[in-house]
């Protein structure tokens, strides 16, 4: 399929650090804006070469600064996984060397339509930089082309039963190339699973993952992988199944993948981890019910977690994106959380990205700073290789069709100051 470079537009936005008439002159802050995934829509879409929604971003920053986005590209009518029959799902990537200025043609890692006429679905990529060795990798999931909500316990990628599988691929040279993929087996009994269920899908993210750094009470969970992911659940192999999240784990540079526990009700789903500076992992989850996130702690590595201590900011349930920006650990002059997601128009809904940002360590997150009027959905966020921040964000396009585009905003710390008068 054809693929230009991206759309990329430019906002100059004017912000008054100061309200009075004797302050300071406005700063002026540029907010760069391109389009790497433009969904083309139409008609019910079955061919190889064409796609009708791109969806579900996942993004990482490789060790030579250029931006990885990955997202699903759906044919059909758009669905989501296995609910749309003839219509395979699948997992492509951009790139981009000047920080989302332009995006390298689009690629396709894995494809629904399988050498064996098979149709699947691949789904929620989740990629982690290892920054010791330089090497990124993704894990993503497999769903049959169409079947039930919850699918069959099992984890057979041929299987006619249409198991939910888990798959793994890296990148040596900065997501220009990829491995062959591999497996990511989970325990799936019960008298294998922390929490006695038949695991029915243990799937990744989306999102992103984090390397671990700052683990002083077990020194040998630095450098550990760590991805987000969730599971669903249920006391027998076909019964109703519940979802909470979870974090797949790697010790020894993604030769490997283990399992940590899931998290203490309430259920889940989506989530984002980021690791605090004395070496406590925050989960974020997107809640199942209610108006306010999950949010867990783990004191383990990622392995096991606290009780449910729930976010004070309402929002609508929807993935969101929580990164660390700065650490005074690190060398940086001060501690910064960022967290995105869609802050809601009239209501809570899936409309106005917006960021917020975090002075303590995930304890609390003001400030909110909006990016666009109007539908938005999935993000994720990254600090770039300059120190600018990108914002990845499922919005509509010109013709105001929901998920009509991903967009990637890039811009400042200092735009975010600026917008709410912080120095």
């Amino acid at each position: 399929m054809p693929q230009t470079r991206g759309i990329v537009e430019r906002a100059v936005i004017l912000v008054a650090i100061a309200s009075c008439a004797s302050g300071p002159p406005p700063v002026e802050e540029t907010v760069s804006v391109s389009r790497p995934f433009v969904s083309p829509k139409g008609e019910y879409v079955t061919e190889r070469d064409r796609y009708h929604t791109f969806r579900i971003p996942g993004m990482i920053v490789a060790q030579d600064g250029s931006i990885l986005l990955f997202a699903e590209g759906r044919r059909g009518d758009g669905s989501d996984p296995r609910r749309d029959e003839d219509a395979p799902i699948d997992l492509v990537l951009r790139r981009s060397t000047d920080a989302g200025e332009t995006w390298e043609p689009l690629v396709v890692v894995e494809s629904g339509f399988r050498p064996n006429g098979v149709l699947v679905d691949f789904a929620d990529p989740t990629p982690v930089l290892d920054e010791s060795t330089g090497e990124v990798f993704v894990l993503y999931g497999q769903w049959p082309d169409v079947g039930p909500r919850t699918v069959s316990h099992g984890q057979d990628p041929d299987s006619a039963d249409g198991n939910q599988v888990v798959w793994v691929r890296s990148s040596t040279d900065h997501g220009r190339t990829w491995s062959d993929r591999r497996q990511v087996l989970y325990p799936d009994e019960p008298d294998e699973t922390a929490d006695g269920l038949y695991w029915r899908q243990a799937e990744p993210g989306p999102g992103s993952g984090i390397q671990l750094r700052w683990q002083d009470q077990d020194s040998g969970a630095n450098g550990r992988l760590l991805i987000p992911a969730k599971r669903s659940g249920s006391e027998t192999p076909d019964g109703p199944a519940s979802v909470r999240p979870f974090t797949y784990y790697s010790d020894d540079h993604g030769a490997s993948w283990q399992v940590g526990h899931i998290t203490p009700g309430p259920d889940a789903n989506e989530d984002e981890i980021v690791e605090l500076t004395d070496g406590t992992v925050l989960l974020d989850g997107r809640q199942n019910s209610g108006n306010y996130r999950r949010r867990h702690r783990s004191t383990d590595g990622g392995i096991t977690w606290s009780p449910d201590r729930p976010d004070s900011i309402p929002i609508t349930p929807v993935d969101g994106s929580m990164i660390r920006y700065s650490a005074i650990r690190a060398g940086d002059d001060r501690d910064l959380i960022l967290f995105s997601g869609p802050r809601g128009e009239g209501s809570l809904n899936r409309n106005n990205i917006t960021v917020w940002t975090s002075y303590d360590e995930g304890q609390s997150f003001s400030n909110p700073v909006t990016f666009n009027q109007g539908f938005a959905a999935y993000s994720v966020l990254r600090r770039l290789a300059d120190g600018t921040i990108g914002l990845a964000v499922e919005t509509s396009n010109e013709s105001g069709d929901n998920y009509g585009e991903i967009r990637f905003y890039r811009f400042s710390l200092a735009h975010l100051g600026a917008a709410q008068g912080i120095d």
